[in-house]
């Protein structure tokens, strides 16, 4: 509820704190006393529209701040985390609006700066102005419904269809991400198709292309490796018409140094290494033979193996730079082929839940819709009958359904429809023109939904224009017994109305130093209707 209003120069107010009740607050005051300027102050703290003109001639802003006391646990604080600052529970909460004599605006919540939306974000489930004002939320038509089920108390229903439809949502959400993919996998699957194909065919080996190098320098150089190396044997081993061979040299040599060694055992050493070398020089003749014998003279070959060199080096300039990198893109490209195929199925199957989901949702969105229907039945007939007891005995008040796509609040549009004259039809509550009319409609609803509606605060302005009498009577009790369940706060003109009043402020104009100042007086004692019709509300005009 709002605990206090500080008003610094706007307009005629030079300085103004109002501290209201939990309960029924009443301001009155003759017409242009000044009761416009305290309701347009408090209007601009929660974010209507302002202008330089409001500040006060000679003063740099204007300033309207409001405290409200709020419990630790209202659902206003979790709004207000939202914007990434940080507040303290404990503490009131204090909405204030400055505007500079140059027209420049600056909101504030508990001190921490504020973008006007925000500020009427907050103040929108804060207080409720019922006038002619533009900070009515039943005017809104998108309220109408969240009212009609706070009503018939179907928020509970209305909740497992939100959290139904978002999983919709979430379904569609991964549908669309997957046919996105899908499409764009399509495009690329003739090519992967014919890559893997390629790659399959190429049976590529991870050391094979150092085997084929090696074999085609073999093949290559065939006849180069089999004339050195029968050179190599014969110098070893068979020797020619004009040289012996280095066996023969070597074997000569041994026969000599064993001569030699039989006179003198100091060679005998020499003569085992000799013989030694001799047989290790014989046994490298006769591996060079064996190698000689296995030389391979295969042109056909050589020209396959070439030819699978040359694949080779056409599959890494598309593939990689080496054999691993092309095998890795092989395994890659198959496994995103995998992976279409993986993803169409899983396609089939989210089209399968959002049909099931879908039926599920729509089915307790029919369910809903019949109970609001039943709903809507009576809140028509509750809230003509308080619009009958508030003097506005031709009135009809209709709860207008149409059905719509499924969306989070089910698969009802609503809005609140109105008639307040005999043969005039039902029209939306903004084309209302009276301000007394509004405010009545209003009131009548607020009676109805008091229970439900979670706004706290509610401002009536001009609600007794055009009425008196019994009917005044009435609308003072009314507010009265709405004031049991939210802070109610009413600028009137009658007394049947003020004297009902928990708190009672006193509008007056008036010239101090020849300057028209509004001040604004609590009487302190309450008022009967008697004492209240004798008093005389003084007006000085300069």
């Amino acid at each position: 509820m709002i605990e206090e209003l500080s008003i610094q120069h706007v307009a005629l107010i030079d300085q103004m704190r109002l501290q209201f009740l939990p309960g029924f607050n009443a301001l009155t005051g003759e017409t242009g006393a000044g009761k416009s300027v305290i309701l347009k102050s408090l209007g601009l703290a929660i974010g209507e529209r302002g202008s330089a003109d409001l500040v006060q001639e000679g003063q740099s802003h204007a300033q309207s701040q409001i405290a409200f006391d709020l419990p630790d646990d209202h659902f206003t604080w979790d709004l207000l985390s939202q914007s990434n600052q940080v507040f303290d529970p404990s503490e009131p909460l204090i909405i204030s609006r400055q505007i500079s004599a140059g027209g420049r605006s600056r909101s504030d919540v508990n001190g921490q700066l504020m973008t006007l939306t925000q500020v009427k974000q907050v103040s929108e489930i804060l207080i409720d102005i019922h006038g002619q004002h533009q900070h009515q939320s039943l005017f809104r038509k998108e309220t109408h419904l969240n009212l009609l089920d706070q009503f018939a108390n179907l928020l509970n229903d209305r909740s497992k269809i939100e959290t139904e439809y978002n999983r919709i949502l979430q379904i569609r959400r991964q549908i669309a991400s997957l046919e996105q993919k899908l499409e764009k996998a399509k495009q690329e699957k003739e090519l992967l198709e014919f890559q893997i194909s390629e790659l399959d065919q190429a049976n590529l080996q991870s050391e094979e292309e150092e085997t084929l190098e090696a074999q085609r320098r073999l093949l290559s150089n065939a006849e180069s490796l089999f004339e050195s190396t029968s050179q190599i044997y014969a110098d070893l081993y068979k020797g020619g018409e004009a040289k012996a061979s280095a066996l023969d040299i070597l074997k000569d040599a041994v026969r000599n140094l064993s001569k030699i060694g039989q006179m003198d055992q100091k060679l005998e050493k020499a003569h085992e290494l000799l013989e030694s070398a001799l047989y290790e020089i014989e046994d490298i003749a006769f591996q060079i033979r064996d190698y000689n014998q296995e030389i391979e003279f295969n042109p056909i070959r050589l020209a396959e193996i070439e030819d699978r060199i040359d694949q080779l080096n056409r599959l890494k300039r598309k593939y990689g730079n080496t054999i691993e990198e092309i095998i890795a893109f092989h395994q890659s490209a198959k496994q995103k082929l995998e992976d279409v195929d993986t993803q169409s199925h899983q396609l089939g199957q989210l089209k399968k839940q959002l049909l099931v989901a879908t039926d599920q949702t729509e089915e307790l969105a029919n369910a809903l819709s019949v109970k609001r229907q039943r709903a809507a039945k009576k809140l028509d007939s509750l809230v003509e009958k308080e619009l009958h007891t508030l003097g506005m005995k031709k009135a009809v008040f209709k709860v207008r359904w149409r059905q719509v796509d499924l969306s989070s609040n089910g698969i009802d549009e609503i809005e609140f429809l109105i008639s307040i004259n005999v043969g005039t039809e039902l029209k939306p509550l903004t084309k209302i023109a009276s301000g007394g009319e509004i405010s009545r409609v209003m009131l009548a609803m607020k009676t109805v939904l008091a229970q439900t509606d979670q706004i706290p605060t509610l401002i009536f302005d001009e609600i007794d224009v055009g009425i008196g009498g019994h009917t005044a009577n009435v609308v003072g009790k009314k507010l009265k017994e709405l004031s049991q369940f939210r802070q109610v706060i009413c600028i009137t003109h009658l007394p049947q109305i003020a004297c009902l009043a928990d708190r009672h402020f006193r509008v007056d104009k008036q010239v101090r130093n020849i300057i028209v100042v509004i001040y604004c007086q609590m009487m302190i004692e309450p008022i009967s209707d008697l004492i209240y019709l004798n008093l005389k509300f003084l007006l000085i005009i300069f």
